[in-house]
């Protein structure tokens, strides 16, 4: 079992956390959960029982569990869950100036902000990883 990856995004002013784990060879399945507060709004599971005995799994596990990361990231960055009743609800709550750019508080601290023109190391890196991802 292979560690995960965590990241806090803001976006329209709404602090997400994408979380993706892998369940490991006795359950052979990478899982990806984009969070609102302690509401899952979107999960991505992807089985690999099927190249359980392939030689060098870790590294084609951890492969997986990047992409599936970054395509959740991307999504959530496009747009793709702007429709969610929980994102519809918050957004409403949202002065349009904080959905322009809303200054991280110590809170949010480390935290991702897609809306924002000023990027921290961590939004350098998570670009990075996206850029890295586009359809070759």
């Amino acid at each position: 079992m292979l560690l995960g990856y965590n990241h806090n995004i803001i976006h329209k002013g709404i602090t997400f956390h994408v979380q993706t784990e892998d369940s490991g060879k006795d359950n052979p399945f990478i899982i990806t959960h984009l969070f609102i507060g302690g509401n899952i709004i979107a999960t991505k599971k992807t089985g690999y029982m099927d190249i359980i005995k392939i030689n060098d799994l870790d590294k084609i596990i951890g492969d997986i569990m990047k992409d599936q990361h970054k395509k959740m990231v991307m999504e959530l960055r496009d747009g793709a869950y702007d429709s969610h009743a929980l994102v519809q609800e918050l957004s409403k709550n949202q002065p349009a100036k904080q959905q322009e750019a809303k200054p991280q508080t110590r809170q949010e601290e480390g935290a991702l902000n897609l809306d924002q023109e000023t990027k921290n190391l961590d939004e350098v890196i998570l670009d990075y990883l996206v850029e890295t991802t586009e359809d070759k």
